[in-house]
């Protein structure tokens, strides 16, 4: 028989049979829209993640944390000697409180030198960097982060460029001037931008710490791949109580957990092509059971038990094309309406060629063999005993 006869004789078989026909299709598109927009979420977030970490100091960098008695100028230096290391600066922090409405606010105060600055932040430059004003800390004029300007919940403007800012640094108060308005960006590897205040290093010294020592010392690197060997020979060299770490480690290790949550997602939609399989396996039982007389005709006609067999699993696989097709062009409709927002990353599903190609074989494949064992059945029948069966 041609495997056009075949799709011919299984469509007239499934018209027949419309109404359960059309309800194994719906459970077909279902899964795989559930199968499609979870590997969709997976591989959106893979690579938000991976470009949000392309911003960030995460992807090339060892930091060295030292809060007492701190790291100094000289640290920097020496570690700036390191091979495989492009460029060192120093961090400096306070802890500080900023007059706020209603109240006060915690806020860190963070001086680098301006030309660190972008590098610190996860940005190309400080183009985009404010709302308003200088991009730049200068003297004691201050950048401020958007938690600290901007009320969230109302969205109303606190401070403004120009006004006066008291800050209460361990029991002393400073009073600068706010330069700039930063844009609100959350969490970058290590810091919240927005609730910090970025400050000139010589004004901080002077103003608010009182010595010239860092709570952060930041190298970047030539190669991400040698984190691991430029960490231990930082901490060779690192003041005793030097906490180091790369973000390397850590970025490997939440990959993985993305990938495991990837594959936790799409195993959750698995569970719907399973019993999208098993629907299948029941409506072609109860067709085989129906048609036994059918089948004994075909038989008597010349029909041979792979014939058989092919009509039966083309009628599985024209339901599940049908409802895959379905389920494909709902998922691409609906990826346009999902938006999950997720720390600072907003996800939308990205649905690849090669997702929509599993989410459709997938369960075509489920239901192929789902729908064999009933087939393989209907295709060993003795024609003279179909004949007879009543």
């Amino acid at each position: 028989m041609r495997a056009l006869d075949c799709a011919r004789y299984a469509l007239r078989g499934l018209s027949e049979r419309r109404g359960r026909s059309a309800g194994a299709a719906v459970g077909v598109a279902i899964a795989v829209t559930a199968l499609s927009l979870a590997l969709g979420l997976g591989e959106a977030f893979q690579q938000a993640f991976t470009e949000y970490l392309g911003r960030t100091l995460a992807a090339n960098s060892v930091i060295v944390m030292n809060s007492a008695p701190g790291l100094t100028d000289a640290d920097v230096a020496l570690f700036r000697q390191l091979p495989r290391v492009r460029e060192v600066f120093g961090v400096a922090t306070a802890q500080a409180v900023v007059a706020a409405a209603g109240g006060y606010r915690s806020a860190t105060v963070i001086a680098v030198e301006p030309a660190y600055l972008p590098e610190l932040v996860g940005l190309a430059s400080l183009e985009g960097f404010v709302e308003e004003g200088s991009p730049t800390p200068s003297g004691l004029g201050v950048v401020v982060g958007a938690n600290l300007w901007l009320d969230q919940s109302t969205g109303t403007k606190l401070h403004g460029v120009g006004e006066v800012l008291s800050l209460r640094v361990g029991g002393r108060e400073v009073s600068v001037v706010i330069a700039g308005l930063a844009r609100q960006y959350g969490f970058r590897t290590w810091m919240s931008i927005d609730d910090s205040v970025f400050m000139d290093p010589e004004a901080f010294f002077t103003y608010v710490s009182g010595r010239r020592v860092y709570q952060a010392v930041i190298l970047l690197l030539d190669d991400p791949s040698a984190a691991q060997a430029v960490s231990d020979e930082v901490r060779a060299l690192a003041p005793p109580r030097s906490n180091v770490f790369s973000p390397v480690a850590m970025v490997a290790q939440l990959g993985m957990f993305v990938s495991s949550l990837n594959a936790f997602l799409a195993f959750v939609s698995l569970l719907s092509i399973g019993i999208t399989a098993l629907w299948i396996f029941d409506s072609t039982a109860i067709s085989v059971v129906q048609r036994v007389k059918e089948i004994g005709i075909l038989k008597a006609v010349g029909f041979s038990s792979r014939d058989v067999l092919a009509i039966f699993l083309a009628e599985a696989a024209l339901v599940s094309l049908i409802g895959g097709a379905a389920g494909l062009a709902f998922s691409l409709a609906s990826s346009r309406l999902v938006s999950i927002p997720l720390f600072a990353i907003r996800l939308t599903p990205r649905l690849t060629p090669q997702i929509l190609l599993t989410s459709l074989l997938a369960p075509l494949a489920a239901n192929v063999a789902a729908a064999a064992v009933p087939a393989r059945a209907a295709a060993r029948l003795d024609p003279v005993k179909a004949l007879r069966y009543e």
